[in-house]
């Protein structure tokens, strides 16, 4: 069973699968109905407009209805485009049971407790029959796939069959009713019998020649009907309750579930039982399937869970660039690249098809790889040799891979990888002691292993591991044509590395999963498909985005350029062209191929603002000028290059104030006065534009403001500087300050006003001021006003912008390039044989004397290097940054929560940043060394990071102190603070990767283990609950030491309950770890006692035998074999799968059950 979707929910009674969409329609028990969309696991919609269980849902094949019925007596039609009931109808007296669309016409048949079975016509909303006849509960009711038929099924033991095919003829007659006494146009044309308890459930076969009963006798019925007779053909049995659903599968099997909590796949023609799946809680009560996708919907007790019974996808590998073998429908196909043909052979059949395929290099042969069926792997020597393929050997295991000639390695049944040579009929698999889960492709002589938590590329001749990476679940692996490159695709993710397991980029999906990727074989791409899209990932920086959107699943095999090659689930290999003008955009803007830029903005195909955001964020605001609409972002855009001219027009057409003084402030600043001044003009801004005007002299525009503006304090401070004394002294009058008016106008020799001033102030302060000295004011220089902007550096335009005004140099491209070394020309006679002596300047002297001052290139900062060549998240928090590094770590750890690393992130960019001051003229000296530009050490240049494995062997000393001495909530927080302290941790050999491997296992078991022990702290300690953490507290791996605490203290708690038993069993624990000596005699004691008294007071849920893991939210056991733990996808917490998704309780950091690529921290 491949589970694609499952949904917790109250108890599922109804369901039904769209024909189109990816949903999923089921009805619960306490009457809402729910539609969920099972590829991206969300939920559509909840509709609760029932009273009761809903026992009955279907979706319309063409329209956006659904039909539901419950135990309400009603039939509701709904609209889900609308999200809402169009209509109820009304006419049932007992529960309603099931309710089906009809294929063509606009009914609906539903049946009922009160003995009957009624179609409606959805349009008029109306009963148009009412079919009585069955004398007990109608369980089912379905109408024939495309003949004019209706079988139900009751709980007294028949089966009808009934021919509707008058109702399509007949005219609906107002006031006619047939809830009483039925209908005549509806005739029974088969009533069969054979089931020894009630029916439960019917259904046709979608060829209509057969149908199917599951009842509650335990057995499923199959029924032949030829003409006028209808006989049970088949009878299978094997459930062991009643049987509550069956269904037809792929025209051959069908599929049952029952009460005793199983679902059975059983042969039709055969009827031997190909699989059979238990629950071990929870009944199975309905199913629903759709043959055109292999898909299988079932409710029971707890929820829902779609699922597929077979993979659909194809096995393939390609053999020496040229050929594609695949395998469907029990065939192996080759289809030759180059001319296009497919070539097929039948192989064995087998329920499940083949996982894995690979080819032997040298032969051609197929090696077949089954894992449901055995697992066993098949070799093929000569697969196309004839009809059917003749398997020459087959050996017990998985993954069968070819690294070299004849030479096969797979791993057996134990879990080890053998290595076997198939030319040799006789020879012996040779046992390795690599022990892995999974093997894939590698380079000659090399396969890929996967263990639990790391892959290995093994190099068989050597008998040992060359590279190896931390990354789990690992589900398919592709490497690039020469096998410089791998991809590593999980169900979520795709770690692109190289030969060496070094991390090149890493993709992560949220929301689908990945299906197939391949590389491009004539540039640094990777496309990939997931559910839905076709995508790509540009190599170089990791930046990914999608191409188009997908109908059907699709995988990739091969890719050449914008030419791509993929399979589809039903066998077909397609050549597509991609119109992927994005990508090619990006690739020569990387390239700076403007002239190719230019072509492809011409073509006018690439808009939004995705685009734009894209060059913005890459540092070419000049060419997202070219795709931007909106004025504001022009506007924004022009300043940051430095475009003036489009700033202007931006701003004229905008209009707003902040966008002028944003103007005149950039104006300023590249010495364009006349812009300035117009622009502050504009904003209303006169103390910037008087400002402007002063300092360039232009006392005009000065005095012009001062007339003009209403501000007193402007106009007194600018008059002073224009040394306009009139204004001053009327100002100062006019505020009233007399005696600074006739000070300004008796200095400067303004008599007439001076003597208007004195006499409008009082004579005491007339006196007062007239007793003063006056001193002339100097004399007035007069000032060359400079109108023009100031002079600025002539930088030489970019090669785009270049291009942009000369639209002629792009009739270069058309012409073919000419190398200056061919010898043309040679029918003109310009051959000189003459000896020149005089010595030609140099060319670079005549370009710097001519060419006056050359703008220097700006150096990259050394920063920028950390973070284009590192995928390290520490090197991305030096370089300052914190945003690529926050999205690695999302990527490689699952980062949900990147809030407590905030303090260790600025810590480590602070120690590598650090800087002391420098006398006058000196630089200033940085902590990091710093190589000398256009180095060629730069690119792998590494910043000196601070040694934080000292500080984290110190924390966890610290906390191993405060956890003897029972400070459990300080001892909390210094365990959880080196889990966050080492994601910006950095080692540099192995053994520091081997001891920070041991402090990152160290410290989530006791951060898990005290908070735990803080749970028990806050409950009574007589309590079940205080008793049960005690002794869960007792199974983390702890130190001997710590362990000895724990243990007895859990022996003391169990002791004062009276559960001597229990005691007695964490006494001898506690006597295995040699405690002191107080301790061992205790022990002995409870020992001694449980021998005469085994008995426990209260019973507890605590199995020590049973192997078990604390669950890290609820601190309650989950027992090996009944739950599957979910994992922190950082520090590997273990958690119950009902806390999938959710933060981790004990790092605080990631999520629960999310795929990650693991940490990178080694340089």
């Amino acid at each position: 069973m491949l589970t694609k979707f499952e949904a917790r929910s109250s108890r599922v009674k109804a369901v039904a699968l769209h024909n189109s969409a990816t949903w999923v329609l089921c009805g619960l028990h306490n009457g809402a109905v729910q539609i969920w969309d099972y590829r991206m696991s969300t939920c559509v919609d909840t509709y609760t407009e029932h009273v009761g269980a809903v026992r009955g849902a279907d979706f319309h094949v063409n329209q956006p209805l659904f039909v539901t019925g419950g135990d309400d007596y009603t039939v509701k039609v709904w609209n889900y485009k609308l999200r809402r009931c169009l209509f109820t109808m009304m006419g049932h007296m007992d529960y309603v049971r099931t309710t089906f669309f009809h294929h063509e016409q606009p009914w609906i048949v539903s049946c009922s407790d009160d003995f009957t079975i009624r179609i409606w016509n959805w349009q008029s909303r109306k009963s148009i029959a009412c079919l009585p006849g069955h004398n007990h509960y109608v369980m089912c009711a379905q109408f024939h796939p495309f003949s004019d038929l209706v079988v139900s099924g009751s709980l007294d033991k028949t089966i009808r069959v009934w021919d509707i095919s008058a109702l399509r003829h007949r005219k609906e007659e107002v006031g006619i009713t047939h809830d009483l006494l039925g209908t005549t146009d509806v005739v029974v044309r088969y009533e069969l019998e054979g089931h020894e308890k009630g029916i439960n459930w019917v259904a046709f076969h979608p060829c209509g020649d057969l149908l199917l009963s599951a009842a509650d006798d335990r057995t499923v019925r199959l029924w032949t009907m030829s003409g006028t007779s209808c006989y049970v053909s088949r009878t299978f049995t094997g459930h062991t309750s009643n049987v509550c659903c069956s269904v037809f599968y792929r025209n051959d099997y069908l599929i049952s579930c029952a009460e005793d909590r199983t679902i059975r796949v059983v042969h039709m023609s055969s009827g031997v039982t190909v699989q059979t799946f238990r629950r071990e809680v929870e009944r199975y009560w309905i199913m629903a399937s759709d043959s055109t996708r292999n898909l299988i919907a079932i409710g029971h007790d707890a929820g829902l869970q779609v699922f597929k019974l077979t993979r659909e996808r194809p096995a393939f590998a390609i053999h020496n660039a040229t050929q594609l073998y695949y395998t469907c429908q029990n065939k192996l196909h080759m289809y030759n690249f180059e001319t296009e043909e497919v070539a097929s052979c039948a192989v064995t059949y087998q329920f499940y098809p083949p996982t894995a395929l690979s080819c032997c290099p040298t032969t051609g042969g197929v090696m077949l790889s089954y894992v449901n069926s055995g697992p066993q792997v098949e070799w093929i020597p000569k697969p196309l040799a004839t009809r059917t393929c003749n398997v020459e050997a087959t050996m017990k295991g998985i993954d069968g891979v070819f690294f070299g000639g004849h030479k096969l390695a797979y791993v057996d049944v134990n879990g080890k990888m053998c290595i076997q040579n198939v030319a040799k009929a006789s020879g012996k698999p040779q046992l390795t002691d690599v022990s892995c889960s999974r093997i894939f492709p590698g380079p000659v002589g090399c396969v890929l292993c996967q263990s639990n938590d790391r892959i290995l590329l093994y190099q068989v001749a050597q008998h040992g591991a060359v590279a190896e990476a931390t990354v789990t679940g690992v589900r398919y692996a592709v490497w690039d044509k020469d096998f410089s490159k791998v991809a590593l695709i999980a169900k979520n993710t795709v770690t692109i590395m190289t030969k060496r397991l070094k991390i090149i980029a890493s993709v992560a999906e949220s929301s689908a999963r990945i299906k197939s990727a391949a590389f491009d074989e004539t540039r640094d791409v990777m496309y990939f498909t997931t559910s839905n899209h076709l995508k790509y990932c540009y190599l170089r920086n990791g930046e990914t985005s999608t191409i188009s959107t997908l109908k059907n699943v699709v995988y990739l095999v091969r890719a050449v350029g914008d030419s791509i090659y993929v399979l589809t689930r039903d066998g077909r290999v397609l050549r597509k062209e991609l119109d992927n003008v994005e990508l090619n955009f990006k690739l020569k803007l990387q390239q700076q191929s403007y002239r190719d830029l230019i072509r492809i903005m011409q073509q006018g195909k690439l808009k939004g603002q995705a685009l734009v955001g894209y060059l913005h964020k890459h540092g070419h605001s000049e060419i997202a000028l070219h795709f931007v609409s909106d004025s504001l972002t022009r506007f924004n855009l022009a300043i940051e290059c430095g475009a003036m001219d489009i700033a202007k027009a931006t701003a004229i057409e905008l209009n707003q104030p902040a966008i002028w003084r944003r103007l005149a402030d950039t104006a300023t600043s590249f010495g364009d006065i006349q812009l300035a001044q117009f622009a502050s003009a504009k904003a209303g801004h006169y103390y910037a534009s008087g400002l402007l005007a002063l300092l360039t002299g232009n006392t005009t525009s000065v005095a012009n403001l001062v007339n003009t503006t209403r501000d007193d304090n402007f106009k007194l401070h600018y008059s002073m500087y224009m040394d306009d004394a009139k204004q001053r002294v009327d100002i100062l009058c006019k505020v009233n300050q007399l005696p600074l008016a006739y000070v300004t106008a008796k200095s400067h020799g303004l008599a007439e006003m001076a003597a208007q001033v004195l006499q409008r102030m009082e004579p005491e302060v007339a006196a007062r001021v007239q007793a003063q000295r006056f001193h002339p004011a100097p004399q007035k220089r007069t000032v060359e006003p400079a109108t023009e902007n100031w002079p600025m550096l002539q930088v030489e335009e970019s090669v785009f912008a270049r291009l942009l005004k000369e639209p002629g140099h792009l009739d270069i491209i058309a012409q073919p390039e000419l190398d200056e070394d061919d010898e043309m020309g040679g029918g003109w006679d310009d051959d000189l044989d003459i000896d020149v002596s005089t010595a030609l300047p140099d060319a670079g002297g005549a370009t710097s004397a001519s060419s006056g001052y050359v703008v220097p290139r700006e150096h990259p900062p050394i920063m920028q290097a950390w973070a284009d060549a590192y995928t390290l998240p520490a090197f991305h928090v030096a370089a300052g940054s914190f945003a690529s590094a926050l999205r690695l770590l999302q990527r490689q750890i699952g980062l949900a929560d990147p809030t407590p690393l905030k303090p260790y992130m600025l810590q480590l960019w602070a120690a590598v940043n650090v800087c002391r001051p420098a006398p006058n003229g000196l630089c200033v000296v940085f902590a990091m060394p710093t190589p000398p530009p256009d180095s060629e050490t730069e690119a792998r240049h590494a910043p000196a990071l601070p040694d934080f494995m000292p500080a984290l062997a110190e924390k966890l000393r610290f906390g191993y102190q405060l956890f003897v001495e029972g400070k459990f909530s300080e001892a909390l927080d210094v365990f959880r603070s080196i889990l966050h302290l080492s994601v910006v941790t950095v080692v540099k050999d192995d053994q520091q990767k081997a001891t920070l491997r041991e402090i990152m296992a160290i410290a989530p078991e006791y951060t898990r283990a005290l908070a735990l022990q803080l749970q028990l702290r806050t409950l009574n300690a007589s309590s079940v609950e205080s008793l049960q953490l005690a002794l869960y507290f007792t199974h983390f791996r702890l130190h001997r030491a710590h362990l000895t605490l724990a243990l007895s203290q859990a022996m003391s708690k169990a002791y004062k309950q009276k559960n001597i038993k229990t005691a007695a069993e964490v006494a001898r624990r506690l006597l295995e770890q040699d405690p002191p000596k107080n301790k061992a005699q205790q022990a002995a004691a409870i020992i001694a006692e449980a021998d005469r008294n085994p008995t426990n007071a209260v019973e507890i849920d605590y199995d020590e035998r049973n192997p078990f893991t604390i669950c890290s939210a609820t601190y309650k056991p989950m027992y090996k074999g009944v739950v599957s733990p979910m994992r922190c996808s950082y520090c590997l917490s273990p958690a119950h799968p009902s806390y999938k998704g959710t933060l981790c309780p004990v790092c605080k950091l990631a999520k629960i059950g999310v795929d990650s690529a693991g940490l990178v921290n080694r340089i």
